[in-house]
């Protein structure tokens, strides 16, 4: 189907990588003042609400908080919190109904995969119960509503940007730490009245999102059930093979419910018999493990990985979800998961295309960000960059005077628009550094037929590979970084309205570069999800392919 744009792309819906793009990310949320109950409106506790004003004014600080609040360990929000009271006047927010409303959703946030004990949930309700009874000071009650604003700041923030935020990582990690436009604005809404309101309007709208937090459920209660047995290393397993271990398979593969069924006679079968194999297939998909009859050793080691460290990833693929997005997402974009090694094409909201691609080896590891695809470069040359140059062609381009003529690869004396093209047995070959060797279009080109571009300075692009066999591969991380797709045509055809598909194939196939620049920019996102649910509603893992699960875990659990 070919590409609709009759939609808005809301530049605050796009998120943005690090050490790409300085774009803020914005959430699409009402900014104007809700119109509160009484009752929530107007705080009703008997402790003196002008005393307890004066203690929040001298508390607050535009910068900082002059006032301890040990419970809540990240005093980041001090702006947003002098924003909040200084347009009240400083006088106190929150009411008996919305405080009890506030620590009741934060008393539930496991479903979020967040650890409520991690907020002062014990203290606020003691301090509730105190300033409800008439038993608080004025003092009492000012650090009440100021843990309780401080407690919600934090919440939200958690919601729209994540737990774990992208600056804590080392420098090859590619995500800007992001907050929503004001979170004083959400922190209004929600002493008004608006609680859960406010903190919906922050969740992320990707559609991973909320399947995942149906699988915390799932997975929460195959942890407290004991989670699943282990099955014994041993030799490969094939249909008809008999062996004590595939009665542990059964039950295993039971666990998760890839095999259907469990009669009592099945469960104590030690046959691999056919009702074993589409179970066996089953898991195989949704692990990203190459799909035969065969139970191989990885599998094994697969099927080994507990429910708890299942779950543990349920919770980080949440937190970077948090990344992605806050509030709604773009109706059309298009998406590369690189653990999957799959593009997601969704248009208008719904899934319309997923394709196989290649991503970059575990040395040249595509980095993970979003960008906006802005045109599409037919015929392409091929500028191969200066780390590849050096460690793979000049010294063969020196060995050899054919291998230039061999690979269709030409030699231009710099990398700016002027430079001229240059005979091999003028090269300066002890500045190898100010030539650029590319490429010349056609069926041989290390980029295929087809590029689509998203200028960003990671030079990282989707594009075309004469190398369709990788696509057959089950793990395809083979690239430099860029990313491959298996059908090129087809995506050309479809972010590109105004040209038919004959057209496509007839620029794929002329051998001259051509630039077409796209009517409306599409958003692209490069994600890092080992775990969420395919189109079949199927729960899938995948390998740590670059090793973050296992560098996000220790900051997520602190």
């Amino acid at each position: 189907m070919k590409l609709l744009f009759q939609m808005t792309l809301v530049a605050g819906m796009l998120l943005t990588a690090a050490c790409s793009s300085d774009q803020n990310k914005t959430t699409t949320t009402d900014t104007s003042s809700p119109s509160p109950t009484p009752s929530e409106s107007k705080p009703t506790y008997s402790y003196d609400q002008k005393a307890a004003g004066d203690s929040l004014k001298q508390w607050v600080d535009s910068t900082t908080l002059t006032v301890d609040l040990p419970e809540i360990d990240n005093k980041e929000g001090a702006a947003e919190l002098y924003d909040f009271y200084k347009s009240r006047n400083f006088s106190p927010a929150w009411g008996v109904g919305t405080s009890q409303k506030l620590i009741e959703v934060i008393s539930q946030i496991d479903r979020e995969g967040l650890n409520s004990s991690k907020f002062p949930i014990e203290q606020l309700r003691t301090l509730v119960d105190s300033a409800q009874n008439g038993g608080a000071s004025a003092e009492t009650g000012a650090r009440l509503d100021l843990l309780l604003s401080a407690s919600y700041i934090k919440l939200a923030d958690l919601l729209a940007s994540g737990k774990i935020k992208p600056d804590q990582l080392s420098k090859d990690w590619h995500i800007k730490g992001r907050t929503p436009d004001s979170l004083a604005v959400q922190l209004k809404r929600a002493a008004a009245g608006q609680v859960e309101g406010s903190l919906s309007s922050l969740r992320p709208g990707f559609g991973q999102y909320a399947k995942l937090r149906q699988r915390l459920v799932q997975y929460r209660k195959l942890l407290a059930a004991g989670g699943w047995p282990s099955v014994d290393e041993g030799p490969n397993l094939a249909p008809g093979d008999s062996s004590q271990r595939v009665i542990a398979i059964r039950r295993r593969l039971a666990a998760t419910d890839d095999l259907d069924t469990l009669s009592t006679q099945n469960q104590q079968s030690a046959r691999y018999d056919s009702s074993l194999i589409g179970a066996v297939n089953r898991y195989q998909q949704r692990n990203g493990l190459a799909v035969q009859a065969e139970i191989t050793d990885r599998m094994v080691q697969t099927m080994n990985i507990s429910a708890e460290a299942r779950l543990k990833q349920l919770m980080l693929n949440l937190d970077r979800i948090r990344w992605i997005s806050t509030g709604p997402m773009p109706a059309t974009y298009a998406m590369v998961n690189v653990p999957e090694y799959r593009l997601h094409v969704v248009e208008d909201g719904q899934e319309v295309k997923v394709m196989p691609v290649v991503v970059g080896k575990v040395m040249n590891a595509t980095p993970v960000f979003q960008d906006q695809i802005e045109h599409v470069e037919f015929s392409p040359y091929w500028n191969v960059p200066n780390s590849i140059a050096s460690a793979e062609l000049w010294p063969q381009i020196r060995s050899s005077s054919t291998y230039l003529d061999r690979k269709h690869m030409e030699i231009l004396d710099g990398w700016g628009t002027n430079a001229r093209v240059v005979s091999r047995s003028s090269v300066d070959w002890s500045n190898l550094g100010s030539y650029r060797i590319r490429q010349k279009p056609g069926p041989w080109n290390a980029l295929g037929q087809v590029k689509f571009m998203f200028p960003n300075q990671y030079a990282i692009y989707l594009h075309d590979t004469p190398s369709d066999q990788l696509f057959d591969e089950t793990r395809r991380a083979f690239s430099h970084g860029c990313i491959r797709i298996a059908d090129p045509a087809w995506f050309a055809d479809w972010i590109l309205p105004q040209l038919n598909r004959e057209e496509v194939t007839e620029k794929m196939n002329n051998r001259q570069l051509e630039i077409v620049e796209l009517d409306q920019k599409v958003p692209v996102y490069i994600v890092y999800l080992t775990a969420f649910e395919d189109g079949q509603g199927r729960l899938n893992f995948r390998p740590d392919l670059y090793g973050l699960d296992e560098r996000l875990t220790s900051e997520f659990d602190r």
